[in-house]
């Protein structure tokens, strides 16, 4: 049996007083403070988390950019120097196999962000694919990946870098030195918040968390575990692999129809032209239980009357509503609406819950 991994910041979590989970087969801080805390910090300042357990690998060469098209329902095509584009690489029969961001670092280079838990799989996969002899390498364990996330992250992180945060776009990125460490600065997140992601050599990546979390102590800045991360992703409508998107659901299902670009040949284009032209069998849609209490977990069923018309995928208390939200694949036979009641099954009781729109937090977007 494969040991559980640790992540290059691991001693500096433990000195933070930081609560360590397995995720991805990776020891990873599910929280400091408390996941409430860490949330409304994200949604009020800033909050900063170790990512590292994320998977980077780097693409080069003329037949790159063929690699990425065969493997990925985007089109990396459509991509300019600096820009990242979120993605899905799919089965040839239009499951998930992961969901990712890809960074066009320079022609004819490129870097793949992709989930911990899935780093082998993607890696046996567009090697499988990679027919044309594309440079593909797997800078997972040499690589951290820090993110500062909330309304005031330009401001905290400014004090760290030359680098005019501002001016990176959303899905832009910018190389330069943070707290002296080289890095690839980039606007994106999984937060529903403004924010940066940064990637830098594992061994700068404790003076990097570090110098951030003095840098924005005074403005409330918060370190932050996974805890916090599931909350705010939830509340933002964001899929998390294994419980929105695995191998059995499509893209189209988990409504990133956007996120697919028909007409470039990408593995399992053919499914998905399909289930665009017939429709599919079910949709993602968010759940509320109307008592404003009960938690609807995932794998939790959901009845209209008498007859099951869904699943509860993720479901948690949502600090920024003081509530529990609840995220479900509902069977597009059932005519489910936004607004439609409809039963969960918690324990041995039906909990009465309202069909809703996702995601349920949105922020509008500063900066570009």
């Amino acid at each position: 049996m494969e040991l559980v991994k640790r992540i290059p910041l691991a001693s500096l979590h433990r000195k933070l007083g930081a609560r360590i989970t397995e995720f991805g087969g990776y020891e990873m801080p599910l929280s400091y403070r408390g996941i409430i805390p860490e949330h409304r910090a994200v949604r009020h300042a800033a909050g900063l988390f170790d990512l590292s357990h994320m998977g980077e690998f780097h693409l080069e060469g003329p037949r790159a950019l063929a690699l990425l098209e065969r493997a990925l329902t985007n089109s990396a095509a459509r991509m300019a120097d600096s820009q990242a584009q979120y993605t899905i690489m799919c089965a040839d029969d239009g499951g998930t196999i992961d969901d990712l961001i890809v960074y066009r670092l320079a022609p004819e280079r490129y870097m793949l962000c992709v989930n911990a838990s899935n780093i082998a799989v993607d890696w046996e996969r567009l090697n499988d694919l990679n027919r044309d002899g594309a440079t593909l390498t797997n800078h997972s364990d040499e690589t951290a990946l820090i993110a500062i996330q909330g309304p005031r992250a330009i401001a905290m992180l400014s004090r760290l870098t030359a680098l005019p945060l501002a001016s990176i776009g959303r899905f832009r990125s910018m190389t330069g030195d943070v707290a002296g460490v080289a890095s690839l600065v980039a606007r994106t997140g999984y937060t529903g918040e403004d924010g940066f992601e940064i990637f830098c050599p594992a061994d700068g990546g404790e003076r990097l968390f570090e110098a951030a979390l003095a840098a924005g102590a005074s403005d409330g800045l918060l370190p932050c575990g996974l805890g916090a991360r599931d909350t705010l992703r939830m509340e933002a409508g964001l899929p998390l692999y294994g419980h929105e998107l695995d191998r059995k659901t499509s893209p189209l299902e988990a409504n990133l129809k956007s996120f697919v670009k028909f007409g470039h040949g990408f593995a399992g284009e053919a499914m998905l032209a399909a289930q665009r032209d017939n429709g599919t069998p079910r949709r993602l849609a968010g759940i509320r239980t109307d008592d404003g209490k009960s938690i609807a977990r995932q794998g939790y069923t959901i009845y209209r009357d008498e007859a099951e018309v869904g699943v509860i995928t993720s479901g948690t208390y949502a600090p920024s509503f003081d509530r529990p939200l609840a995220m479900a694949y509902l069977a597009t036979g059932a005519n489910l609406r936004d607004g439609d009641r409809v039963e969960v099954a918690i324990r041995n009781r039906r909990v009465a819950a309202t069909v809703m729109p996702l995601p349920f937090y949105r922020r509008e977007r500063v900066g570009g």
